[in-house]
């Protein structure tokens, strides 16, 4: 392996760094807590010398040219990277993962999302921009839904991960987890979605919906009584709503919107913003009800919002009312809730009761 590429990887580890980013011939720089920090370059033989030990990475990425996911392990820790080209030069951005999987309570989850661990069938999304924190919150959700069936009647669960690339080692006492890879264990994930229907799962987990395709099969898995997990890059709740069906063409949203009405358990929206002991994870939560069911079905997402505050009892909670509540614990700076605020405004959907 590359000294090189060995000492800012243990860098990266050291400094607890969320992202490190190498271009060839250039500066490397590592993100930590937000902030960009310059480290010495890599040439472009010991970019390609690492990529090589990472088995195929290179070739495929002379292939597709558009970038290419794995994940690999260095020091005990795991890190998710995507290769790519720049001017006919390779780059790599590597993101470093907690060195375990976190609670519920310690990725700082609302109720409402904590009592998702319950669920038994249904689509539960976790959805955010790039860089959220949605694949963590996601395993959080998998390793209390595990815990949560180890102490039921059911004394454990049969979970089938299809991922790209597989970034948490999941194990779980008492419970089967099988994880399995795009590219090495199944190539389509709608067409793996569907073939798990007679593999008795109890919980299907796809890291994204990229597709309709992969959309129709994880409504299917839902309506055939599975648990359904996901994410989506959508910026709210009500944005995640119409996002899903606007996978759809025309002539199926109404047909689309029914489907997810009758399948939806949860949609969780979650940002990482400023906060007073380094990035704070904020959520809303969208909770079943008759009430967003019908909005769901009738194409009414400008409603969710307010539905969402007057579900408070049922656990929901919006941008706006979990913002303001960490604000005032002192969880937030007020820097953090401005960006956060201003970020929600972005996305299109008008939340009520929006100043603290």
């Amino acid at each position: 392996m590359v000294e090189v590429m060995v000492s800012l990887l243990d860098e990266m580890v050291r400094r607890e760094a969320s992202d490190l980013h190498l271009t060839s011939g250039a500066p490397s720089f590592l993100r930590v807590e937000g902030r960009f920090y310059a480290l010495p370059g890599v040439s472009s033989k010991e970019l390609a010398a690492w990529l090589d030990a990472r088995g195929d990475v290179r070739t495929r990425l002379q292939e597709v040219r558009t970038g290419v996911d794995f994940a690999l392990t260095h020091a005990g820790r795991r890190l998710r990277g995507n290769a790519y080209l720049v001017r006919g030069g390779m780059a790599l951005t590597l993101r470093l993962l907690p060195a375990r999987i976190p609670t519920l309570a310690e990725i700082g989850a609302p109720p409402g999302f904590c009592s998702l661990a319950q669920a038994r069938h249904g689509l539960i999304l976790v959805t955010g921009r790039v860089g959220s924190g949605k694949t963590t919150s996601l395993a959080s959700l998998l390793m209390a839904l595990t815990a949560a069936a180890a102490d039921s009647e059911r004394r454990g669960l049969h979970v089938i991960t299809f991922e790209d690339p597989i970034e948490y080692l999941c194990e779980a006492s008492g419970s089967l987890i099988h994880q399995r890879e795009l590219g090495r264990d199944f190539l389509s994930f709608s067409e793996a979605l569907r073939s798990a229907l007679r593999e008795d799962p109890d919980v299907l987990l796809v890291t994204e919906l990229r597709d309709v395709a992969a959309v129709r099969a994880a409504l299917a898995a839902a309506e055939a009584g599975m648990l359904v997990l996901s994410t989506l890059h959508a910026r709210t709740a009500a944005e995640a709503v119409q996002r899903l069906a606007d996978f759809f063409p025309a002539e199926e949203r109404a047909a689309a919107r029914a489907a997810l009405a009758a399948a939806v358990t949860a949609i969780a929206a979650q940002q990482l913003v400023a906060g007073t002991s380094g990035r704070q994870a904020v959520f809303e939560v969208l909770l079943r009800t008759p009430a967003i069911c019908r909005m769901i079905h009738d194409g009414e997402e400008r409603q969710i919002p307010s539905a969402m505050l007057a579900g408070r009892r049922e656990g929901m909670t919006t941008f706006a009312a979990e913002g303001r509540r960490l604000l005032q614990a002192g969880k937030l700076t007020r820097c953090g809730y401005e960006a956060l605020m201003e970020e929600v405004r972005d996305g299109g959907i008008h939340l009520s009761g929006a100043s603290p």
